[in-house]
């Protein structure tokens, strides 16, 4: 653990507060490096003086000549810099690099001069204020490579040891410090330590006041010794406001009546056409919602058959949960009634702070909903589908009660998901669209899906950073033992600021959210389709113990060319197909199988062979292969099209039996491989129907069902580096 004073001494915090009231844009590199120097951090030896002569008493060898000037920003490609001069030529030198920044219209106020730090690797440590997030953490090759390569990581403050070690190891350059191709070995600890120093916790960071924005350290060389910051600079924003994180409250209650209600009232209906609200009445009696429904409306008796009630005042009972869709105006008072009496109000409506003339409107709605007790969720969202409840936001919802529960800030995707989740075979807890999240927010819904018994999985669908800092910072403080898994919206590039720092250019938020999951252990994907095919296998995938020591794959189907294919699609994902050991292909070959197979791995087996048994030799097998040498995973490819055309009127349900043997097989050996089935069709529609019902049963045995090796590949990629990440975090906590 390295030691860390959170605290500026006097006479560097006072220099900071003149610069800032000066207007300056940068604390100059003297005082910088003062106060690296001052927490730890090694800075070459040196000082600053209007005389280069008088600055460098006491240094001998190489010098460095540094210009200071409070309008020079980037010293090197202006001329500011000279590195290698001998004591005898500072002044002349000095004086030169004077008139050259003058022609540019920069005044000289002094010069800093030090040692010249010996070759090494050049890497570059930065950290940079995110609004909403808090100090982020850049490491990466530094000098030159910056710039062209932009080969960096990040994370996010404050840091651990394993946190660093990881950023490190995520670098394309990483080989490079480890002394790739005959190179120097860099002290890895000496640069782990140094970025602790700056971002761990009670780090450097810690103790910057609010004005200090960004920090670039470039480069900080590294050899076999020690890790040295020879450049730093600090920018400065007088304005700044940006926080360590929403500042919202971790959970304070129970969500139980949210997703359970017992009486549901629901306001902005018509009572005489039909409308959003409507649909919601209708929907909730199609599903068989056994509570009470209560529409409120000012003057008619009767919505949808269901008795209507003026305002929420004159509901004798408590209510459990307000599915508001009125306009936006008129919300705050519709729901005004006696504290106590309303628990959650989801509201459907727009018009509040998603716009700028709603900011308001939303702060005045969640103020009163404060004093009467009734939290708030959205606005600007769909609603919330609870399963187990029979309550929906969609109509004919699929209710097969699960054990995956998602939180979604966008509406119209928590639709997608319901409905494409279900038709992958995913049953669900709930599915709660939560869109400005003006008062409960993501990371109180994620801490109750934790605690729930009868969640699983927790899945998120985010936008917003600021979002996913609380989550971390829920994690980080609780730990977890389930599975959660993120799609982040806005991943790409944009958004990076204006380059007064290399840290501060490269901080845009696709490099933000991989630190997110990596430091909080969340599975992280890139697409709607890889997401919900995730959470279906972490719904049916028994993930648990340490990782596999390796990423080998065992392949089993009536393939050919496409086990080929197969083959090269788990290579795009990190996974080896490795020929299995000969004792394990005798084993195999003593089952007395038809002639015609390759049991090297691929496993390839005709038609012919699949019917052994009719289709129990699946589990025969691959028993042998879980027994003797089991796979980090194992992937079961059939083409059903063939096996249902060739075998099923000879040797009946092949298809179905071999599914249950692999089943029973997986089950028997108790191997920790992770196991996956691929079902394809041919087109027809019978067979599209037939390959829907066994992944129905394959399902319902643990067997998640893809429609590709390499979608399956991709999902096995995301639950093994969740056990990755998983791990180090359990190690980090324990040691």
């Amino acid at each position: 653990m390295i030691e860390n004073s959170a605290r500026l001494p006097q006479q560097l915090q006072t220099a900071i507060a003149g610069f800032v009231a000066s207007g300056a844009r940068i604390v100059p590199e003297p005082e910088a490096k003062e106060i690296l120097r001052s927490t730890g951090i090694a800075v070459p030896p040196g000082s600053a003086h209007s005389d280069p002569a008088l600055a460098a008493n006491g240094l001998d060898g190489d010098l460095v000549l540094k210009a200071v000037s409070p309008t020079l920003v980037h010293k090197s490609d202006a001329g500011g810099v000279r590195v290698g001069v001998a004591r005898e030529d500072l002044a002349a030198e000095a004086a030169a690099m004077t008139a050259a920044l003058a022609a540019h219209g920069h005044r000289v106020d002094r010069f800093l001069v030090e040692a010249k730090t010996d070759p090494g690797h050049e890497v570059i440590v930065g950290a940079v204020r995110t609004p909403g997030v808090g100090w982020v953490v850049m490491v990466g090759l530094g000098g030159i490579f910056v710039e062209l390569f932009a080969d960096v990581s990040f994370g996010i403050a404050p840091l651990t040891a394993s946190d660093v070690t990881e950023m490190l190891s995520e670098l394309k350059g990483s080989a490079l410090l480890n002394g790739a191709r005959g190179g120097v070995r860099a002290d890895i600890d000496a640069l782990v330590a140094l970025v602790l120093r700056l971002g761990g916790e009670g780090g450097l960071l810690s103790a910057l006041p609010p004005e200090v924005v960004e920090v670039d350290l470039n480069p900080v060389i590294v050899d076999a010794e020690q890790a040295v910051a020879v450049d730093a600079r600090m920018v400065l924003d007088a304005g700044s406001e940006a926080g360590r994180g929403t500042g919202r409250p971790a959970a304070d209650g129970t969500f139980e009546r949210l997703f359970r209600p017992s009486r549901i009232a629901v306001l902005g209906a018509s009572g005489s056409g039909s409308n959003i609200a409507n649909r919601y009445i209708a929907g909730l009696r199609r599903a068989g919602f056994s509570g009470t429904v209560i529409p409120i409306h000012p003057s008619a008796e009767r919505i949808e058959g269901v008795p209507a009630q003026r305002s929420l005042r004159e509901v004798a009972e408590p209510v459990d949960y307000a599915y508001v869709a009125l306009p936006a105006e008129a919300v705050a008072d519709a729901l005004t009634t006696d504290p106590g009496k309303l628990a959650f109000a989801q509201i459907i409506s727009s018009g509040f702070g998603e716009v700028s003339g709603g900011v308001e409107l939303e702060r005045d709605l969640v103020q009163r909903m404060q004093v009467q007790g009734t939290r708030v969720i959205g606005p600007n969202c769909l609603g919330m589908h609870s399963s187990a409840a029979r309550v929906s936001f969609i109509p004919d919802p699929p209710l097969d009660p699960g054990g995956v529960a998602v939180i979604s800030q966008s509406g119209g995707l928590s639709v997608d998901v319901l409905r494409l989740g279900a038709a992958r075979g995913i049953a669900f807890h709930s599915v709660t669209s939560i869109g400005n999240s003006s008062d409960v927010d993501a990371a109180e819904l994620v801490e109750f899906m934790l605690d729930a018994p009868d969640v699983g999985v927790v899945g998120m669908y985010l936008e917003s950073i600021a979002a996913a800092r609380s989550i971390l910072d829920l994690l980080a403080r609780r730990g977890s033992d389930k599975p959660v898994v993120l799609l982040a919206g806005g991943r790409s590039a944009a958004g990076s600021r204006a380059a007064t720092s290399h840290t501060g250019a490269l901080a845009g938020n696709h490099r933000l959210w991989p630190a997110v999951c990596r430091q909080g252990g969340i599975a992280l994907t890139d697409t709607l389709d890889e997401f919900l095919d995730v959470l279906l296998a972490f719904a049916t995938v028994q993930v648990v113990g340490p990782p596999p020591a390796a990423r080998d794959a065992v392949l089993f189907g009536n393939g050919g060319g496409a086990s080929v294919l197969a083959t090269d699609a788990l290579a795009r994902h990190g996974f080896s197909v490795p020929l299995l050991p000969e004792r394990v292909v005798e084993r195999i070959e003593s089952l007395g199988l038809p002639p015609g197979n390759g049991l090297a791995n691929p496993i390839d087996t005709p038609a012919g062979t699949l019917a052994v048994g009719g289709g129990t030799i699946a589990g025969d097998l691959l028993s042998i292969v879980l027994e003797e040498a089991p796979p980090a995973i194992l992937i079961t490819h059939l083409n059903v099209g063939i096996i249902q055309r060739n075998l099923a009127e000879r040797y009946g349900d092949v298809t179905g039996t071999i599914i249950r043997s692999i089943a029973e097989a997986h089950a028997r050996t108790d191997a920790a491989t992770q196991q996956y089935l691929v079902l394809k069709g041919d087109g027809r529609p019978d067979m599209d129907q037939a390959v829907a019902e066994y992944t129905r049963q394959a399902q319902k045995l643990g067997l998640p069902v893809f429609r590709s090796v390499d979608e399956a590949g991709r999902v096995a990629r995301s639950l093994i580096e969740f056990q990755q990440r998983r791990a180090a975090l359990v190690g980090t906590a324990t040691a």
